[in-house]
């Protein structure tokens, strides 16, 4: 039988460890609680998306389909709409092993953030900056 040296053997280990962990996590927020809002034009995009029929939940794949914008940029605009309050999220109740994928996160407008939302496109109407 070979010996590993310890470099090689903590590797493994390492190794182990990654492929025995089976929690993903979701960051519930990207920082502290911020009710305001920094309007970019990717940001403009989701909540036009959400807009388009306000009260219909939405997970993340079918934003992306509306508008086009990539993962690493949307979820992280979706996450700090959230967390100011604009947009609720939840699990889809469904069961992954008979729907044979994994559940998704359905966000929904808020009351308040469908009124900030028309708000701000309604100030780009009237020539304003929001």
């Amino acid at each position: 039988m070979l010996s590993c040296s310890p470099e090689r053997r903590a590797a493994q280990v390492r190794t182990a460890n990654l492929r025995s962990s089976y929690t993903l996590c979701r960051l519930s927020t990207m920082g502290k609680k911020d009710t305001k809002v920094r309007m970019s034009l990717q940001t403009l995009r989701v909540l036009e998306a959400f807009l388009e029929n306000p009260t219909v939940q939405l997970a993340g794949a079918d934003v992306h389909q509306r508008c086009g914008i990539a993962s690493g940029t949307l979820y992280p605009i979706l996450l700090r709409l959230e967390s100011a309050g604009w947009f609720v999220s939840q699990w889809e109740s469904v069961d992954p092993s008979s729907a044979g994928r994994p559940r998704r996160r359905l966000y929904r407008l808020t009351s308040t953030g469908l009124r900030l939302a028309s708000e701000v496109f309604a100030s780009f109407n009237r020539g304003l900056l929001a």
